[in-house]
């Protein structure tokens, strides 16, 4: 999904701010975005300072070095100037090469969504470049002479990115913007619970497993019976925790039905997921150990949203790149080699 650079305004308006509200759309690139550039789409008509051409829009030279700046500079802080030499492969070349392509295509992805955004009727409204021209009035500010001289960066070029940025946030918005949310409960709802698990199995001193005996898990049983029967009859328990069992201490445990099925037997995954609320059940025999659960929370919600929004998001961006594939497709990009080439990551 898109940035929202409306949120982005009132954080860090240091160097590479202005990129900042384009991290979500990164992620989106990564699913395999950027249409690769025609090779016969080398042309001797572009300006001067024109990376590529997509579609009718142009690609500047400052315009890369504004998505590149703050990318370059966080890896080379964390890897030191010696990471952009490092061979991937043959194929890929270098980090830098990579990279280099990477943001390229980054680039190629925003103008690609920003094209369509007049066909669908969506356009900037006045507060919005109102606010972009604060932006990038603050933007501007905050960058020394030799850096806006260097890279070639003016007003002009940090407002379009901005205006970008904003226009395919919103044309994302409207086509994703009525994708079904009805989602049904067991592929969301987390619940959390505590159950005490006795194993049949111990390791012995040769790093093995060898099985109790089948005196020893009787004797097991009992003991699992025994704390099952306490904790629903004793009213000062309201769950397994309050046990203050040292062998058989309670684990916690927040989850949906996948992890249910992940951890334990289905048989036993569809009844922990369907217990009531500060319901205790057991004791469950397995082939592997006795069980008793104890239903804390029966929804929790924080959990829950989390894995509708996950959900949401998910059926957004399969939406959108259907759409986008499609846009991709009927894009011709042109490449401006001779300025392409000359673009060294190891010198930002």
């Amino acid at each position: 999904m898109f940035a929202d650079t409306r949120a982005e305004r009132t954080g860090n308006r240091l160097f590479g701010a202005c990129i900042r509200a384009l991290i979500l759309i990164l992620l989106l690139c990564m699913t395999g975005c950027g249409k690769e550039p025609e090779e016969e789409g080398i042309t001797t008509d572009f300006l001067e300072d024109t990376v590529a051409a997509v579609g009718t829009a142009r690609i500047s030279l400052a315009e890369w070095y504004l998505y590149a700046m703050p990318k370059v500079s966080s890896a080379t802080a964390l890897y030191g100037k010696d990471i952009w030499e490092y061979h991937i492969s043959d194929d890929e070349g270098t980090i830098a090469d990579a990279v280099k392509d990477d943001i390229l295509k980054q680039i190629i992805y925003v103008k690609i969504v920003c094209s369509r955004a007049e066909k669908l009727g969506i356009s900037l409204n006045e507060d919005e470049l109102g606010d972009i021209e604060t932006e990038t009035l603050q933007y501007m500010d905050s960058l020394s002479a030799a850096q806006k001289e260097k890279y070639g960066i003016t007003g002009e070029a940090v407002r379009n990115v901005y205006c970008d940025n904003l226009l395919a946030m919103k044309v994302y918005e409207n086509l994703t913007l009525n994708i079904d949310t009805d989602i049904p409960d067991e592929e969301v709802r987390h619940t959390i619970i505590e159950y005490i698990c006795a194993n049949k199995y111990y390791e012995n001193g040769d790093d093995g497993i060898e099985r109790l005996s089948d005196e020893e898990l009787s004797d097991l049983k009992i003991k699992m019976d025994e704390l099952y029967e306490r904790a629903v009859t004793d009213p000062e328990i309201k769950k397994l925790s309050q046990l203050e069992n040292e062998q058989y201490a309670a684990i916690e445990m927040v989850t949906d039905y996948e992890g249910l099925k992940e951890k334990f037997s289905k048989e036993l995954a569809d009844k922990v997921f369907n217990m009531r609320e500060s319901e205790i059940i057991g004791v469950f025999d397995t082939d592997d150990a006795f069980f008793i659960f104890d239903c804390v929370k029966r929804n929790d919600e924080e959990a829950t949203d989390k894995a509708k929004v996950g959900i949401i998001e998910r059926r957004q961006r399969e939406l959108f790149e259907q759409e986008y594939a499609v846009w991709e497709d009927e894009t011709i990009i042109k490449m401006n080699y001779p300025v392409w080439d000359s673009i060294v990551i190891n010198d930002l």
